[in-house]
């Protein structure tokens, strides 16, 4: 008997009992479909916190003066300033390090257009525009000059431009109270609100060099052990960053005079959260794979039951084939074929359930977690992992039921009623 005999007896007995075909596949159809499904919107989700993490700047750590009191002692506190920074930035100290920038933030009084509120001012180190790069609308960003000046300049985010000035363009070159005193705006972004970003949203912040905010605004709020809210390291390369926060902990520590004492300040890598993200979402990824294995192995067990009733059921048509010359070979094969196209029927409906839990992954993703751009997608590798499980259950537990047939007794068979 050839293969394609083969098929279309296969075929031609799934028909016969349609009902029991398709309970007896319920078990693949949910595991193939879970397996697909959990897949893909794992995989969307990962896409989303990649895509996050990388806003942060995969490559860049930041700089806090925050302190474990649960571990530290009670007698030190948080030390970070703008001569940190000068330090990690000497030539030699920190080859790993390419830029450095610093930070002081807080929420102002703002009078602009006729019109107050209160928004968060970003003081900031010119090296911000080159880590974290922005998109203009308007104008240009702070430089070194306005540094060095203490120039009463400003770039403010698309929100702010928006609420005050009524539009974009509109901001450009209008003046601003902050705290009461005046900046002109040189400069206005486009990036849209919802940025991850350490500090506030950049749509929602004023930016202004560092020594015009330390100097004008925020003089009363700085120590000689705290001035800088956070500072921002990029790394030479991604490759490099374990190398660069080895060097910033040594030269804080030196500039600290830290000898026996815990580090007075905090070290954080957006890296490290990306792995531990994705160490967590591979465990639940391993989980639900677990579950549809289960799911999977109850259908095999299924397929197993039906085909050892089908048997029972077509003993005397086995015994008939064998009494005209079949085969142990072409009765085994005949059988064990049946078990697998019933498998591959159930895993080809699954692959449709699973494309569907797909599209709803992606919806509860965006609209119930607020994961703009999460994009759950069926990969043509978890169809054909899915698949070529479900063919080796058809395979695995269709064998036995088809090496009883083989086994049977051609005279016995016939007589049976």
């Amino acid at each position: 008997m050839n293969i394609i005999e083969s098929f279309r007896i296969s075929f031609q007995a799934l028909l016969t009992n349609k009902l029991r075909a398709a309970l007896t596949m319920l078990g693949i159809v949910i595991g193939v479909g879970a397996v697909i499904g959990m897949l893909a919107i794992g995989n969307g989700f990962q896409g989303f916190l990649n895509s996050q993490f990388d806003q942060l700047g995969i490559g860049t750590v930041y700089v806090a003066p925050f302190i474990d009191t649960n571990r530290i002692d009670v007698l030190q506190t948080a030390s970070l300033t703008s001569a940190d920074a000068r330090a990690i930035m000497q030539p030699g100290r920190a080859p790993s390090v390419q830029s450095v920038a610093i930070e002081w933030s807080d929420n102002v009084q703002v009078l602009a257009n006729g019109q107050r509120g209160t928004y968060s001012v970003r003081a900031l180190s010119p090296s911000f525009f080159t880590i974290s790069p922005q998109d203009l609308a308007a104008g240009r960003l702070l430089n070194a000059n306005d540094e060095e000046n203490r120039a009463r300049v400003a770039v403010i985010g698309r929100s702010v431009a928006e609420n005050l000035y009524g539009g974009l363009e509109i901001a450009f070159g209008q003046r601003i109270g902050l705290n009461g005193v005046q900046f002109e705006i040189v400069g206005v972004l486009s990036n849209p609100p919802g940025q991850v970003s350490v500090g506030s949203d950049p749509a929602e912040a004023i930016f202004i060099p560092y020594e015009t905010g330390i100097t004008r605004l925020f003089r009363n709020q700085t120590t000689d052990l705290i001035n800088v809210s956070f500072m921002t390291v990029k790394a030479v390369d991604r490759d490099r960053i374990d190398a660069a926060v080895r060097e910033i902990t040594t030269i804080l520590r030196e500039q600290h005079r830290l000898t026996y004492q815990d580090n007075d300040f905090t070290i954080i890598n957006p890296e490290q959260f990306a792995q531990q993200a994705s160490a967590v979402i591979g465990a639940f990824n391993a989980f639900l794979g677990i579950v549809a294995g289960i799911s999977l192995l109850v259908g095999g067990i299924g397929i197993m039951n039906i085909m050892l009733v089908s048997v029972t059921e077509r003993t005397k048509e086995i015994g008939l084939r064998k009494a005209v010359g079949a085969r142990r070979s072409d009765i085994l094969m005949q059988f064990l074929i049946e078990a697998v196209v019933l498998c591959l029927i159930g895993s080809a409906i699954g692959i449709f359930l699973g494309y569907g839990l797909s599209l709803v992954g992606t919806w509860v993703l965006v609209n119930l977690f607020q994961a703009e751009g999460a994009q759950a997608t069926v990969q043509l590798a978890n169809v054909l992992l899915a698949s070529g499980i479900a063919a080796a259950i058809g395979i695995a537990f269709g064998f036995f039921p088809a090496l009883t047939a083989a086994r049977l007794n051609p005279i016995e068979a016939l007589r049976t009623e």
